[in-house]
């Protein structure tokens, strides 16, 4: 190999992690109860408040539309999870907002940011060398798009995917606001990339839409929150089950129906894989987010009507939805219910 081939090897980004020693992350769906889970995750000792890093939904964004190198986003994404590490063992850039549900007013235990305030980036640096911190991250939909924050981390990773059945009311309307959005509320973080309509038009269309493009554009919100639903799950689906193959990470799969039901089991599973063992900070948050619960929301009280919840959500989507749209949203349940053994 040539002296200039050398060269050229060497401006490979490359960035690995030191600090963070081990990482959590929660993705799920829109609207889909990863609050929830982060929220009661964060109170088993030594885990951080989570906080949601757009950043790396970002970067797997990028390098889904090929405009990002896999080495690329995985240097960033290290080097990204270093500092938060850091930052976070002083306190900088934590969410001091008693209005934000991500704010440490609602964690559970809020005093140690308090308590970092006056900490010095070497005393930081010591006390996370000496302490390990568990990193604690959500993340939107990005299990499909996923491979450069496995391969990056690597078995320094506890991913959990949070699922949720399609035929939810509260996640198609969340999704269906939210189709409205992308292209128009400057709030939102999600890469966004130009097409054309079919007038020839300059658009603006979220990075998931990549492929699905005409479907997508000709159709209402509810239509659209569906095609998005197919994306996510299947790909997600598809992704989970080819890493689990390859990755060091240890990956859980939670259907949200299942957890509020019988939290514990998840619970105790996520503490081993931390190597921490929940306490009474666990316990009270658990209380606090009324679970184990007897139905999955206010309206239901009996555990054996989940049907109903699921049937009021496909009369929710037939108003609106076509045809050929509702036959996916039927099969994306059937086969949701299959993959997580749901029983109704």
């Amino acid at each position: 190999m040539s002296f200039k081939n050398k060269n050229l090897d060497l401006t490979i980004p490359d960035r690995k992690l030191n600090l963070a020693k081990k990482i959590i992350i929660v993705d799920g769906m829109i609207g889909g109860g990863k609050n929830l889970l982060s929220s009661i995750f964060s109170s088993l000792p030594n885990v951080e408040m989570w906080i949601h890093r757009p950043h790396i939904e970002q970067v797997c964004a990028l390098h889904h539309l090929g405009h990002l190198s896999n080495d690329a986003a995985k240097a960033l994404i290290n080097t990204w999870l270093e500092e938060d590490i850091l930052n976070q063992n002083m306190s900088r850039n934590v969410n001091f907002k008693p209005s934000d549900i991500s704010s440490i007013f609602f964690d559970a235990r809020r005093l140690r940011y308090f308590k970092r305030l006056f900490k010095s980036p070497q005393k930081a640096k010591e006390s996370v060398e000496k302490e390990r911190p568990i990193l604690n991250l959500m993340t939107h939909v990005n299990t499909s798009y996923a491979k450069p924050l496995f391969e990056a981390i690597g078995q320094n990773l506890v991913y959990v995917r949070v699922s949720r059945h399609p035929m939810t009311i509260d996640m198609l309307k969340h999704n269906m606001r939210w189709t409205e959005r992308w292209g128009v509320d400057d709030r939102h973080a999600y890469i966004l990339y130009k097409s054309f309509d079919q007038n020839n038009n300059s658009v603006h269309l979220p990075f998931f839409a990549k492929n699905i493009e005409k479907d997508y554009l000709a159709s209402n919100p509810t239509d659209k929150s569906i095609l998005l639903f197919d994306q996510w799950i299947r790909k997600g689906d598809e992704f989970i089950d080819k890493i689990k193959l390859t990755t060091g990470a240890k990956i859980i799969e939670i259907p949200f129906e299942k957890f509020v039901f019988e939290p514990e089991k998840y619970i105790e599973q996520i503490a081993m894989f931390l190597e921490v063992k929940p306490d009474n900070k666990t316990n009270k948050m658990m209380r606090k987010h009324n679970v184990p619960r007897s139905s999955l929301s206010s309206e239901l009280k009996d555990r054996s009507r989940i049907s109903e919840t699921f049937s009021q959500g496909r009369s929710f989507a037939a108003k609106s939805a076509s045809s050929k749209v509702l036959s996916i949203l039927d099969k994306l349940a059937e086969d949701y219910e299959e993959r997580h053994n749901i029983n109704i």
